[in-house]
């Protein structure tokens, strides 16, 4: 066990995280596979955490070409999550040694996508919404997100950046949240400055001070819930592999192709995986 902690740090993970790895039965041995299928024993952070996360998620029977794609990540050709998930899904279904040219499209392999790109892109599209921006604010903050991440340009952007310019340009656009983002403490606030009019006008009561009643939760909107986290990343309907390709004809005969939920959005506004 001490051997496979040692070599899952060449990875770069802490001595607590290489240790429960080496400790778990199924990650164990696909990780210290895919590692031997690179041929390499020093990775920068990047590429080891891209490596550790292509043995998290691939499956004897429904990933197969993992080596290839370990070899792929080792070499620089695969290198963000977005062309790890596209890898993952191209070789559901081909074989990327008999044609590389496919899986190099389809991956992005060799696409850069500046910062600056990224800043132009972001900035046409919330151009293109700016008035309904503007009168919704940060309501539409995250219909406008969802416009961007779909962005042809920006599919092999890093997602990170994307997130962080797009927040800066709403930021510069509509200044900090505000009252006008929260309706409910905007009527609150009208009630108490009205109520506090009323009093000062009255000769023997003096004037008071109210204390603002702490802002509430405001749940997320129905947008946000499928533009942001991890939801907005799940495969769509039919693309989830299974053993048995029946079994999803008929799911989707039964479905007809629709996302069918059985339970409403979560209290906190955010639909969750677990249940």
């Amino acid at each position: 066990m001490d051997n496979l902690i040692s070599k899952f740090e060449l990875l770069g993970l802490a001595p607590v995280k290489a240790k429960e790895a080496a400790g778990n039965k199924k990650l164990a041995p696909t990780l210290s596979s895919i590692i031997d299928a690179t041929g390499k024993t020093d990775f920068d952070k990047s590429t080891g955490m891209l490596l550790y996360t292509l043995a998290t998620t691939v499956s004897k029977d429904k990933t197969p070409h993992a080596d290839y794609v370990a070899r792929a990540i080792s070499a620089g050709r695969v290198a963000s999550a977005e062309q790890l998930s596209a890898a993952t899904r191209f070789c559901t279904k081909n074989n990327p040694a008999e044609n590389e040219q496919s899986f190099d499209e389809a991956c992005g392999v060799g696409v850069v996508v500046s910062e600056q790109d990224i800043a132009d892109q972001i900035r046409s599209a919330i151009n293109d919404v700016k008035d309904t921006l503007l009168q919704e604010r940060y309501r539409g903050h995250g219909k406008v997100l969802g416009i961007v991440k779909k962005l042809p340009d920006l599919r092999w952007a890093d997602s990170g950046k994307v997130k962080s310019e797009f927040d800066a340009q709403i930021l510069a656009l509509l200044g900090p949240k505000d009252e006008r983002d929260d309706p409910a403490a905007a009527k609150k606030a009208a009630a108490a400055a009205k109520k506090a009019d009323s009093a000062a006008t009255r000769a023997h009561v003096s004037s008071a001070k109210e204390t603002p009643e702490p802002k509430k939760w405001e749940p997320a909107s129905l947008e946000g819930m499928f533009a942001e986290g991890d939801i907005s990343r799940l495969h769509k309907p039919g693309e989830n592999p299974q053993i048995h390709p029946r079994l999803v004809e008929q799911h989707l005969r039964a479905t007809e192709g629709k996302v069918i939920t059985r339970f409403p959005p979560e209290p906190n506004g955010y639909l969750h995986i677990g249940h």
